[in-house]
């Protein structure tokens, strides 16, 4: 599961010296401005461990004017642990098996590196369907989707991203079958869309896929073209399944029909694009880059929720928010009695009230806000200003 290390807040400066394993986001001046008064990322213990009178800090600072802090305080949440927790509380909680994601991981970054370093354009499309099967049987009985996805490093981000979009793909599509909006045969296409949808990219230069500032005219074209890429490939390698290649050919039109390259509106938009636009932005949006940092996965979702209509297709942002909860795992809160805990899993039926994981003198626990009569006070891990237009950066 996609989880944060730390989380971010704001506090009086009065209340520094009571977050010892906390450290400053940034440095605090000296009032010149040519020394450092207070480093930022080392632990506040360890600042304070050598003073004699660690209160003469905060006076310090309050004398400057300095008021508020900002502070990331560390998640030593361990997702093994809470895993069997969460089982121990709820046995119908299942994910995707990692035999399964281990295996889909090694045959997508086979692919991905044989495009991109030998240029070899090509995929195994047995293989590849074979694995798209796998992965379409595991997600037909996972109940937590997004503890089956997987943390994306830069050196793999890749084929950890199509792995999670092929998943969460799958996800809604199964979710959309139960309605009967779709057909049950366009879950295995919308995992095996997911897996392919990308592999234009090994066409485009690396220097543009991980430039850091905004892209010119001319690097927005070649970065464009990768859609068109993806679907030459898959033609080239034997995929000619209609559905599957309009998915990707697709997946960057938008449901108010500003996207590319058709400017397709609404429902114009095959169903698969549909999916996979929602899909790659949120694994996108939470997953570090070399140009940018990940967001979290509470930010990722207002994101995608706030354009409903605009970018994507109402019907599959109820899906999704229905697969992820108005607090999606991951989400690190402050709940109703003070305590901070961090999202486990959505309770179906509350998507106010969902299973948290929370650390107490050692001990880590899964509890059922239900239950427990509690609620979500707040999110603490959205970031205090609003997430840049996902569709602005340069992975487009």
């Amino acid at each position: 599961m996609k989880t944060s290390s730390s989380y971010k807040m704001r506090i009086d400066i009065g209340q520094l010296l009571d977050n010892p394993d906390a450290y400053l986001v940034h440095d605090v001046m000296s009032v010149t401005g040519a020394s450092v008064l207070v480093p930022c990322k080392v632990p506040i213990g360890k600042i304070i461990e050598g003073l004699e009178k660690p209160g003469k800090l905060i006076e310090t600072l309050d004398r400057m004017g300095v008021k508020k802090v900002e502070i990331a305080v560390p998640n030593e949440i361990d997702d093994a642990e809470m895993m069997v927790r969460l089982k121990e509380l709820d046995p119908s909680v299942t994910i995707v098996d990692n035999e399964v994601t281990r295996r889909a991981q090694t045959v997508v970054d086979e692919i991905f590196s044989q495009a991109s370093i030998e240029e070899k354009f090509s995929i195994p499309v047995n293989v590849v369907s074979e694995l798209g099967r796998d992965i379409s049987a595991e997600v037909a009985k996972t109940s937590q989707i997004a503890l089956s996805m997987v943390e994306s490093n830069l050196d793999s981000y890749s084929r950890d991203h199509a792995l999670n979009v092929s998943m969460l793909a799958g996800y809604i599509s199964k979710k959309l079958t139960e309605t009967e909006k779709i057909a049950p045969s366009m879950v295995e296409k919308a995992v095996l869309s997911g897996l392919l949808f990308d592999i234009g990219k090994t066409a485009v230069p690396r220097e543009i896929l991980q430039k850091a500032g905004k892209l010119s005219p001319e690097e927005m074209v070649i970065m464009k073209s990768h859609v068109r890429e993806s679907v030459s490939i898959c033609k080239l390698s034997g995929v000619n399944d209609k559905d599957i290649l309009d998915g990707i050919a697709s997946h960057h039109e938008k449901y108010d029909g500003s996207g590319y390259h058709k400017g397709l509106v609404g429902t114009q938009i095959p169903i698969l694009a549909r999916i996979l636009a929602v899909a790659d932005t949120f694994d996108a949006m939470t997953s570090q880059r070399v140009y940018k940092d990940a967001v979290s996965s509470k930010m990722s979702f207002n994101f995608i929720m706030s354009a409903n209509e605009t970018e994507f297709d109402p019907d599959i942002c109820k899906i999704f928010l229905a697969g992820m909860g108005i607090y999606p795992p991951g989400t690190i809160v402050e709940l109703s009695d003070g305590r901070v805990a961090r999202v486990a899993a959505v309770t179906a039926g509350n998507l106010l009230q969902p299973k948290v994981t929370l650390k107490e003198n050692g001990v880590q626990r899964v509890i059922d806000l239900h239950a427990e009569n509690l609620f979500i006070k707040r999110a603490l891990d959205v970031a205090l200003k609003e997430p840049v237009d996902l569709f602005s950066m340069p992975m487009e």
